[in-house]
């Protein structure tokens, strides 16, 4: 074994981790919003702010070091592929920073003064759907990771755009166009 393999295999590692805890978790809050589940549903948005120092952080961090020592080690940085890896773990850390992380944040005070409160449910399902987002992103950089595209593959590129762009209507705009949730300081 090479250190090139030990570094790719230990990137991976973390994104698997990054990434299975998260869709664990919008998964879990999915379901129990659709089984109406306040009590549930909160106990995983908990989890979340649990999580987020202890897992998501750490892990998308090394997968990000690993990943540009591994690009580094074998591949450089001018190949497009790279280069997508790249702007893809920017947008979903913006999107973690400015979108996701305040959510949690407020929501974790709300929960903290109101418990399972519409107001904390409605926080909460911003919060989720921001998520699925997020990991439709993250699920692109893999597929980037994987088919490695080239400048003329259309195919792939175009489809990967239109995966983004869909989510970005889907899960994105409408969060944005509703009513604010107001959020006491």
């Amino acid at each position: 074994m090479d250190i090139y393999s030990l570094v790719k295999f230990l990137h991976i590692a973390s994104a698997i981790v990054w990434i299975g805890a998260g869709v664990g978790l919008v998964i879990l809050g999915v379901a129990a919003d659709r089984k109406s589940d306040r009590e549930g549903f909160v106990r995983i948005l908990q989890n979340v702010g649990f999580l987020a120092p202890r897992v998501f952080v750490p892990a998308s961090l090394a997968t990000l070091v690993l990943g540009i020592i591994a690009a580094w080690m074998n591949w450089g940085f001018v190949q497009l592929w790279v280069i997508l890896g790249l702007v893809g773990f920017a947008a979903t850390f913006l999107t973690g920073n400015f979108l996701l992380g305040p959510r949690a944040a407020k929501t974790e005070k709300i929960v903290a003064a109101e418990g399972a409160s519409d107001h904390a449910v409605a926080l909460g399902r911003e919060l989720l759907t921001i998520a699925k987002f997020d990991y439709v992103m993250l699920f692109m950089v893999v597929a980037d990771m994987v088919f490695k595209p080239a400048p003329g593959d259309f195919g792939v590129l175009a489809v990967m755009a239109i995966i983004i762009a869909g989510a970005a209507i889907a899960f994105l705009i409408p969060v944005f166009r509703a009513p604010r949730v107001a959020v006491a300081a």
